[in-house]
């Protein structure tokens, strides 16, 4: 399991990656397919692994929030933005790799039709 610093970098480089132009030429699409695939399996595991630290930091607010609820006699509604509050960092670090798997998938599905076209101006020559 990578650690939080290991996961906003990671975050950070392969949404780099996926806002590079890359090339037409046919072999280089279908490169760019594999390396996708990789990308989405990469981050598929990172997203596992962001989603673990934001339960583990959930559920230490939770007990946290429970505490201070019974001393300072606190809302259900405060609990709960205390709670969402505690893991504001993890859940930017959750949404990105969501985002980045998102991308991936309409980019793997751009580059399937890049390479349609391309091949479809060979069979015209």
């Amino acid at each position: 399991m990578l650690t939080i610093e290991q996961l906003k970098d990671k975050a950070e480089k392969l949404s780099s990656w996926l806002q590079e132009k890359h090339d037409s030429d046919p072999d280089k699409l279908v490169e760019r397919m594999d390396n996708l695939g990789r990308l989405m399996a990469v981050s598929g595991q990172c997203l596992a692994d962001a989603k673990y630290y934001q339960d583990s930091v959930i559920n230490g607010a939770i007990m946290e929030a429970l505490q201070k609820a019974y001393e300072e006699r606190l809302s259900p509604s405060t609990i709960n933005k205390f709670v969402t509050t505690a893991a504001k960092d993890l859940n930017y670090l959750v949404n990105s790799f969501d985002r980045i798997n998102a991308s991936a998938t309409h980019l793997l599905d751009a580059t399937r039709t890049a390479i349609s076209f391309e091949k479809s101006k060979m069979n015209i020559l």
